[in-house]
C-alpha cells in the first residue's frame, strides 16, 4: 500500500513539474574569470548537514548509496577541469544552490566560482525550493560532448 501511495505522490509531483514548465536547461558553464575560493574558506561558511532526501525505487527501499559506492568527495572546479577523468564516477559535491527548477527536479550548485548542473529527474527525486541554501549532493558525473553535469541520487541540506 505504501508503494502505491508513493507512486501516486511521485506521479502528481512529476505532473505538477511538467505543468509548471519544468524543463531542463543546458548545463551552466562555470565563470572561470576569477580563481575559485579556497577550500578552507568554503568549510568556514558551510552549515551543518541536515535531513537527507533520497530517491525511492518503488519497493520502499531507498536508492541511497553506501560509502562503498562513493568514490570520493570532490570540488566542482576539479570536476570541471578534467570532466573525462570524472565521467561515470560517483562523487559527493558541496556548495550553495544557485538556481532551481520550480518543481525541484534540477538545480545548479555553486562552489566558489565553479557551477555544476544537478539533474534529479533520472533518480525520481525532487527537492523543496532551497535557492541560496547549502547542499551536499551524492551522484554520478556525466560528461557528454562539452556538457558536464551530475545525476543526483541524494541531497543533504
Amino acid at each position: 500500500m505504501k508503494s502505491i501511495l508513493l507512486a501516486v505522490a511521485l506521479t502528481v509531483l512529476i505532473t505538477a513539474g511538467l505543468l509548471a514548465g519544468c524543463s531542463q536547461p543546458a548545463p551552466v558553464a562555470p565563470d572561470r574569470s576569477q580563481p575559485a575560493e579556497t577550500q578552507a574558506a568554503a568549510a568556514d561558511t558551510a552549515p551543518a548537514v541536515g535531513p537527507a532526501v533520497a530517491a525511492d525505487n518503488g519497493t520502499g527501499a531507498s536508492s541511497e548509496q553506501s560509502a562503498v559506492d562513493v568514490v570520493q568527495a570532490a570540488r566542482i572546479a576539479e570536476i570541471l577541469q578534467d570532466p573525462r577523468g570524472w565521467d561515470g564516477k560517483k562523487v559527493i559535491v558541496e556548495g550553495k544552490i544557485a538556481s532551481e527548477c520550480p518543481a525541484g527536479c534540477w538545480f545548479t550548485l555553486k562552489d566558489g566560482n565553479a557551477v555544476i548542473y544537478i539533474d534529479l529527474a533520472p533518480s525520481n527525486l525532487v527537492i523543496p525550493q532551497r535557492k541560496g541554501s547549502y547542499a551536499r549532493v551524492t551522484g554520478k558525473i556525466i560528461a557528454e560532448g562539452s556538457d558536464v553535469y551530475m545525476i543526483g541520487t541524494r541531497v543533504d541540506f
